[in-house]
């Protein structure tokens, strides 16, 4: 394997999954083969081991390699372009349905104000994902909570079980988006505008904010997968 020289910190996780996937692709590690340890990795590219567990658990949602406790990570993919590809198709797939649904709902939920329970509710998850984010913990469940919490917000259990129904596939999307596991500043900053548009009836702001979220996924998806 070539090495590469260190990756900034801000995209750290997500370049390192993605100069491991070139790999992967290259061939550089044929199906079963098992992948240099934690620390190599560490060490090669500059970063903590966190950050390479976290991009190898990106890499394992993907379906791209086995991370067997103990043992280490394996490439499980017999045709690495292709499932990638299909990955690709179904992932940004359910990021557009999330989008519409979740974008479609704003409209009702800001021309009727949302109940105290749901109010509650949007600020609640909100407030979570504050949490999360000052202490650098993971945020994925709060970051689904706050999103059904939207949803939720339009006063419509279909819209909530239609959500529901999105359960696994939203959570894979989450889990290898470009905050992952933790969120940063600038991320969060989108979900309190979002938050904001829906409980003071401004639509255009809760679209937009709805709209830049999804988008930054998209675009992840097809920077990663190619």
């Amino acid at each position: 394997m070539r090495w590469r020289s260190p990756v900034s910190a801000q995209t750290q996780r997500s370049r390192v999954a993605d100069q491991l996937l070139q790999d992967i692709r290259a061939r550089r590690y044929g199906p079963g083969e098992k992948l240099p340890s934690e620390r190599r990795l560490s060490e090669a590219f500059g970063v903590s081991r966190p950050v390479i567990r976290e991009a190898l658990g990106m890499l394992s949602s993907l379906g791209l390699v086995e991370v067997q406790v103990g043992r280490g990570a394996f490439v499980t993919a017999k045709d690495v372009a292709l499932q990638s590809r299909d990955a690709q198709r179904s992932l940004v797939e359910v990021t557009v349905m999330r989008e519409v649904l979740e974008c479609g709902v704003l409209g009702v939920t800001t021309r009727l104000p949302p109940g105290a329970a749901e109010t509650a509710e949007v600020e609640a998850a909100l407030a979570e994902l504050e949490r999360c984010v000052a202490h650098g913990a993971e945020a994925t469940r709060a970051d689904h909570r706050f999103h059904r919490a939207i949803v939720a917000a339009a006063g419509s259990a279909t819209a909530v079980r239609l959500w529901e129904e999105f359960t696994t596939e939203i959570s894979t999307v989450l889990k290898i988006s470009p905050s992952g596991s933790t969120m940063d500043e600038a991320t969060l900053a989108r979900h309190r505008t979002l938050a904001a548009g829906v409980l003071n009836g401004e639509f255009e702001q809760a679209r937009q904010a709805c709209h830049d979220l999804h988008e930054d996924y998209r675009r992840f998806l097809r920077d990663l997968l190619g």
